[in-house]
């Protein structure tokens, strides 16, 4: 008899569970349906700008407005829509690859999913940020390939297609390690590297995140010859007032380890309470022309590299016979001064995935064109990422002839 009490109880719970999960369930639906149109919206006012525009209206006065929804076409055949809150009394239509005239259906919507008739503006977008890069965009040889900048005015996301005719036959394809250049920056620079030292034909266009794309430039170009240097000849050549390591086992042979991205303590680390600009130097082992390097900053705890000795503000500098009592005077010649700049252009602290795979990558810079052949290289740190002065550098590799 208790036996069946039981069954009772738990049956008559499990009963209420599943009614009271119901009625929660009905409560999320929406309890009225109005299959009356809204009103339209009104006194639309078009902004146009570059690849796009601006639309401002005032909103109908239904209760139950959802959103406002425009519908276009950004070429023949192409439809698009974009979606506002009725929260907000402004669109922004995009997409547009040319300057035409685009007619763009407005339409208001309430929470029943019903449409108002549609109000109709035409809108004339002004000239696309693919088009404005693509008139200024410049390619030139360089070292192991090509350098490719163009200006982005209005930091819009763009993507810088190369391909070259491999088969002197005109058809331009992608090889392997020929990547697209992808950026938001205001001025867009990269290089190409990879390429053999022999003239031959190349095609670029600039694509936005439509799939719009520009006209195509062709150019010949030929690639200066260019290696990576060996490190098997390098040694440290400590001068006087050269850097104090932090630790024995974080000295200077550290950058040419091989560990482009090991954690501690495969990383040069000078002491942190340096006062000044600090510097290290090094031998080659013989005179090398260079054409480029790559620093890899050394991978702080919790993943980040904007930090602490990593360098931000440094020079490089070349000497083929340095005075012995270590001043920075005329037997050195100042090659580079670098900036590091994030690409996110975050706050200290802050750093997002394209940060992130900049550091990881390397930093990379490119040494003028026709400098001469050095021996004995200078690093010096003008500011980390701190402030101050210390470094932290996991890998410097040199490229050249």
């Amino acid at each position: 008899m208790e036996t069946m009490k039981l069954r009772v109880a738990f049956y008559v719970g499990l009963l209420a569970i599943i009614v009271t999960g119901c009625k929660q369930e009905t409560l999320n639906k929406p309890t009225v349906t109005n299959n009356n149109a809204p009103g339209v919206v009104s006194n639309v006012q078009v902004q146009n700008q570059n690849g796009e525009a601006s639309l401002t209206y005032t909103l109908p006065t239904d209760a139950d407005l959802f959103y406002v929804k425009a519908v276009y076409e950004t070429s023949p055949g192409k439809t698009r829509e974009v979606i506002a809150s009725h929260y907000t009394n402004t669109l922004t239509v995009d997409g547009f690859g040319d300057t035409l005239a685009h007619v763009v259906k407005l339409y208001a919507v309430n929470s029943s999913e019903k449409a108002s008739a549609p109000v109709t503006v035409t809108v004339n977008p002004l000239t696309p940020p693919f088009i404005l890069a693509f008139r200024s965009l410049k390619v030139t040889a360089t070292f192991g390939g090509f350098n490719v900048t163009c200006d982005n005015p209005n930091k819009d996301n763009l993507a810088i297609v190369p391909m070259v005719d491999t088969a002197n036959n005109n058809q331009f394809v992608q090889p392997t390690g020929m990547d697209n250049i992808y950026s938001n920056s205001v001025l867009i620079k990269a290089a190409v590297r990879g390429q053999p030292a022999v003239e031959r034909k190349y095609a670029f266009f600039v694509r936005d995140r439509f799939l719009n794309r520009s006209d195509t430039l062709f150019l010949k170009l030929t690639p200066f010859y260019e290696e990576q240097f060996s490190k098997s000849d390098w040694s440290p050549y400590v001068l006087p007032g050269d850097a104090t390591n932090l630790y024995s086992y974080t000295d200077l042979t550290k950058i040419w380890d091989g560990n482009f991205t090991g954690g501690w303590p495969n990383c040069l680390f000078t002491v942190e309470s340096a006062g000044s600009p600090q510097m290290v130097t090094f031998d080659l082992g013989k005179q090398r022309i260079l054409s480029r390097f790559i620093m890899n900053p050394f991978l702080e705890i919790g993943n980040v590299y904007y930090v602490r000795g990593n360098l931000k503000d440094f020079e490089i500098w070349g000497s083929n016979a340095p005075n012995v009592n270590g001043a920075l005077d005329g037997s050195w010649t100042k090659l580079l001064t670098c900036n590091i700049i994030k690409p996110s252009g975050s706050p200290s602290g802050t750093e997002t995935a394209a940060d992130y795979k900049y550091a990881h990558d390397g930093w990379g810079f490119d040494f003028p064109a026709g400098i001469s052949a050095y021996r004995y290289i200078r690093i010096r740190s003008l500011h980390n990422w701190t402030g101050s002065y210390f470094m932290s550098i996991s890998e410097f590799t040199l490229f050249g002839k």
